[in-house]
């Protein structure tokens, strides 16, 4: 609706009108404003300026409430609703969960990088995803001594990582468990005794916390049998506002899930039916395909509930929708593909819904309200 086609009388209170009639879709405004507020006008009390309080609440509950409204005698849209609001408010979970943690999981070569620094000549290093059901945002690792290094120590590798820019938060050296005895196999001329000292080790940097076990590095005379280094899990560190954030993003993009859906269901109703089967079709496969992501989101959120307690790795809920991240069972790039092609098909939607969407206002249009 252009400025002409509003009424003129008592401009200020009828400035103010406008504001409040804001409440209302851009939609409803254009086929109803201007007779709403002509009412207005001429229902109110000369020498005003201002709405009341009661109206002015009035005239927002309205327009809330009818945001909310979905087109009546529709039961695909009702059902559509309540699936875009589930997606949308997992996927707003997610990325609640993003802003929720102080650092992204580095890539498994950088992490090795970093768990490197606790020896200087490292003979064997492994990175690896976590495993088991559910997906922590962690990866777990295994870092070794080369044969060069007979004497590496549990304190080593304290001076290392504390020289790399980590900060031990923990450093306790436990007594010396049992010897380990070597068999002729493993060490050729003869056998071998490991008494190996450990270590619990936490460390803090840059938002990571790497958390595990220093063993000191024992050889046998040839160096073929080797014992010892620094093993266990680097994490993401949760910050105080991860459970906030994530409860706010849920709500969020419920909210507006259920507000796109109200809104999109009466320009669909303006489409040609060719157009508007169309558009359907690719809002159901968007639904349809974002359900694998959705449901691993969910699995995660579970195991965060069950463990959101420990002191451990954490279930970080946009974690599911990686790559090293997947399902049990599931290839790992069905996640991410299937985000990737929901969120193609909802694009389409509503590219689709916007070009075809002109005669949203016509008179034809507004008879089918």
């Amino acid at each position: 609706m252009s400025a002409e086609t509003w009424p003129t009388t008592d401009e200020r209170l009828a400035r103010r009108y406008r504001r409040l009639l804001l409440a209302y879709s851009g939609r409803y405004r254009r086929l109803h404003g201007a007779e709403m507020l002509t009412t207005i006008l001429e229902m109110a009390e000369p020498a005003r300026s201002r709405p009341s309080a009661g109206e002015a609440w009035h005239l927002i509950g309205s327009g809330v409430r009818q945001r909310f409204r979905l087109p009546s005698g529709r039961p695909f849209t009702v059902v559509t609703a309540v699936l875009v609001t589930v997606v949308l408010g997992v996927f707003g979970a997610a990325a609640g969960s993003v802003l929720g943690t102080s650092a992204g999981l580095p890539s498994r070569s950088d992490a090795q990088k970093l768990v490197n620094a606790a020896v200087t000549d490292p003979r064997a290093s492994f990175v690896y995803p976590m495993s088991g059901s559910g997906r922590a945002d962690s990866l777990n690792f295994s870092v070794s001594p080369g044969v060069r290094q007979p004497n590496w120590t549990v304190e080593d590798a304290r001076a290392g990582l504390a020289a790399d820019g980590w900060t031990l938060t923990e450093f306790t050296v436990h007594p010396r468990p049992a010897s380990i005895t070597c068999t002729a196999d493993a060490v050729p001329g003869g056998a071998c005794v490991f008494e190996s000292t450990t270590a619990t080790v936490i460390a803090e940097r840059d938002g990571l916390i790497l958390r595990g076990t220093a063993t000191d590095f024992l050889a046998g005379e040839s160096g073929d049998a080797w014992v010892g280094g620094l093993s266990g899990t680097l994490f993401t560190e949760r910050n105080a506002a991860y459970l906030p954030l994530t409860a706010a993003g849920a709500l969020l993009g419920a909210l507006a899930g259920w507000l796109l859906t109200a809104a999109l269901a009466y320009r669909l109703r303006s489409l040609p039916p060719g157009s508007g089967r169309m558009v359907a079709a690719f809002i159901g496969a968007a639904v349809t395909t974002a359900a694998a992501p959705v449901w691993a989101v969910v699995v995660n959120a579970v195991m965060f509930g069950a463990h959101r307690n420990d002191t451990g790795p954490v279930y970080a809920l946009h974690a599911a929708l990686r790559p090293s991240s997947h399902l049990d069972g599931v290839p790992p790039w069905l996640i991410p593909a299937c985000t990737v092609a929901a969120a193609a098909a909802a694009a389409i939607a509503l590219g689709l819904l916007m070009l075809g969407g002109g005669r949203e206002g016509s008179p034809s249009a507004a008879q089918r309200t």
